[in-house]
Formats: C-alpha cells, structure tokens, sequence
C-alpha cells in the first residue's frame, strides 16, 4: 500500500513497566480476542506509547482528534518487527487505548496496551522490553489529509505553496496530521537517523518531488525571477519569487471577489428597490383592507338609519334605500342624515315622561296613593 505513513517514537517513559497483575476487566477484553481462554499469569501484558501531538523529525504533527481516531481502531492491532509484513512476525497485538496528557509539557499521547503470552519463544522479547533493548516503536498507518502549518490548506491537494521545514513570515512550516483513516500495525524499530523506511519513504519523497517540481514550475521560475528583475523589484531567490506571484494572485482573487460581492449586492440592492415600489404602488392602489371594513360599515350604518328616518316620516323605505345606495359621497350621506334627523325631532318632537302629572309632594310612596293615570308618556 503506497501510502503507508511511519511514524517512530521512544517508549523509554512507558514500556518497562509491565502490568504485573492482569485486572478482570483486561483479562476479559483479551480473552474475547483470543481462541481460548488464559489466566492472567499465562500473559504478559505491557503499554505502549504510539505516538503524540508534539512535532517529529519529519515535520509533522498528529492532531488530537487524529489520537483519538487511532484509540477507537486500537483492539486487534498487531505488534511487529520492523515493519514486516508476515504472519510468523507477529508479537503481540493491542487491546486497549487511551489518550493522557503529558504532565512535562501539556501535549497528548497515544498510550495502547499490548499482551504476549508468556513461552519460550515470547520469553526473550520480553526480557529485552524489561530490560529497555526494546524500546522504540513506529506505528503504520493511512492518513486522512496533511494540514499546512503556514497556509492552513491540504498539503498536497490545494494551492499550497509552502515547504516543510523551510520559514515563512517568521515561522517554520510543518504539517498536521488530521485524521487517520484505518491504523495498519505498529512495530519494534531501531530508530534509524531517517525514521521513514522502505514503502512509506519513496511514497513521500514521490510526493515531495511533485510539489517541488509544481511549485518551480518546471523550470519557469528562472524566466520569473528575470521578469520580476525587470520590473525592478529586488527578488532573493526563487522562493521569495513564488511568494511574490502568490500575493499577487491573492490579491487578484480577493479584488475578484470583491467585486463580484459588489454585483450581487447591486443585485439585491435593486431587488429591494422594485419590491418597495410595487409596495407602494398596491397601498396607494389599495387601502388598508381593515380601513376599508370599517369605512364600508359606516356607510352602511348610515345608510340604513337615513332609511329608517325616512320610514318613520311616511316615505317609501324601498325607494328611500335604492336611493341612498347611489350616495357615494361620505360627507354628501351624512348632509342627508343630519336632514332626516331634523325633520324626525320637528314632527316627534321630546316630550318628559312626567308632562301633566299632579303629585303632592309633602306624601310618601308609603302613604299617598299614586295614580299612574297622571302619568302620560
């Protein structure tokens, strides 16, 4: 699998000490990995420190969330001798994990624990990780994606123009690594001076030498740096050349967008606009629809208690009625009214409840009789 990742890492600060007693708990996650059951004194169960968030010699650092991706892949993980890939290497296989936070400098470990059982051929591997001969491992994995440090885009599948290792505004460019996709092995190594071996090396360098070779642009960098001369800006290197073209063309796409957040705000600008002179065009057009009820109603009103007057004057309230439908005039209709109301006062006119009534006034209700015939109403 060409893109195998390797990464080395000590365990001098965990492995050494062995779990001398295998809890319940532990004892029972391995037995659900094994073809029969063993006793605790049957196995020799050890930790492991995979890997962590601290930056390696590669220039790479894994992220928590990719730790903890790891943790969750670690039961049935095989341990191995130097990343060889055969069944008769197999040592010992992981059954647990979990992520601690290193008291010395706050950075996350990956910390797996790993069981053997106890036999002769087992017996020398672990007597070497008692006694610290072993104690370097590299875990073999698949990436989800690098991260530049600089940039924070893909690595290898953006626009990303920084290298790793090298310096840019005053910091040094590395990758992180942010995810893990499925978690291979992870082997006894010693650590040589390039801790990348075989498969995953090539892989690497491959990548590497693509994106050197797409950066430089197939040697067109020369006629860059020539032409950047010419417009006589003091350019270092070829480096320096390439970041210059790249705040060019940053420049460029943010004035582009710019300018095409410009149009759709003209765009909508605009909208707003016609939409608030048809609103202005329907409430000249047509009133308030409740304004409207209630001025339908008093015209109503008012028609009907002009017809009602007119009733009481003698005069046909049919005609009175299709009449009075034929004023649309509000003030007009109520000229009308304020006519028929005076017209009804002459011909009806208020007379008091007690007119012609004779009452003494020195007797009570208790004691004089009242005749209600005195009363006229």
């Amino acid at each position: 699998m060409k893109d195998i990742f390797r990464k080395s890492i000590s365990m001098k600060s965990v492995v050494g000490a062995a779990i001398k007693s295998v809890s319940e708990s532990d004892l029972a996650i391995i037995n659900s990995m094994t073809r029969r059951e063993f006793k605790a004194d049957e196995l020799y169960v050890f930790p492991v420190l995979c890997c962590d968030t601290r930056l390696d010699r590669d220039m790479d650092r894994f992220t928590r969330a990719s730790l903890e991706q790891m943790a969750t892949m670690a039961k049935g993980v095989t341990g191995i001798f130097d990343h060889s890939w055969s069944a008769l290497g197999q040592t010992a296989r992981t059954y647990k994990a979990e992520i601690r936070e290193s008291a010395q400098d706050g950075q996350h470990e990956l910390i797996a624990w790993a069981y053997m059982p106890i036999n002769e051929k087992t017996q020398p591997i672990i007597d070497a990780i008692d006694a610290g001969i072993l104690k370097e491992v590299s875990v073999g994995f698949a990436y989800t994606d690098l991260q530049c440090s600089v940039c924070k885009q893909s690595y290898y599948r953006s626009d990303c123009m920084h290298l790793r290792g090298r310096e840019y505004d005053g910091q040094t460019c590395f990758t992180w690594i942010t995810g893990v996709k499925e978690w291979y092995e992870w082997s006894f190594v010693a650590v040589p001076a390039q801790p990348r071996a075989g498969v995953e090396k090539s892989f690497r360098e491959k990548l590497d030498d693509e994106k050197l070779k797409s950066l430089r642009g197939d040697g067109q960098v020369k006629g860059l740096l020539e032409y950047l001369k010419s417009l006589g800006m003091e350019v270092k290197d070829d480096d320096h050349a390439l970041s210059v073209v790249k705040e060019w063309k940053e420049k460029v796409d943010g004035a582009e967008k710019a300018a095409s957040d410009l149009e759709t705000t003209k765009a909508a600008l605009k909208k707003a606009e016609d939409d608030l002179k048809a609103a202005q065009e329907q409430l000249k057009g047509a009133p308030d629809a409740a304004l409207a009820a209630a001025g339908q109603k008093f015209f109503d009103e008012t028609r009907n208690e002009i017809v009602r007057l007119g009733g009481m004057l003698g005069e046909s309230t049919k005609s009175l009625e299709i009449i009075m439908k034929g004023v649309t005039d509000i003030n007009a209709l109520l000229e009308v009214k304020k006519d028929y109301e005076q017209r009804v006062n002459e011909k009806f006119p208020t007379t008091p409840q007690t007119s012609g009534a004779e009452v003494d006034l020195t007797k009570t209700a208790s004691t004089a009789e009242i005749n209600l015939k005195d009363y006229t109403v």
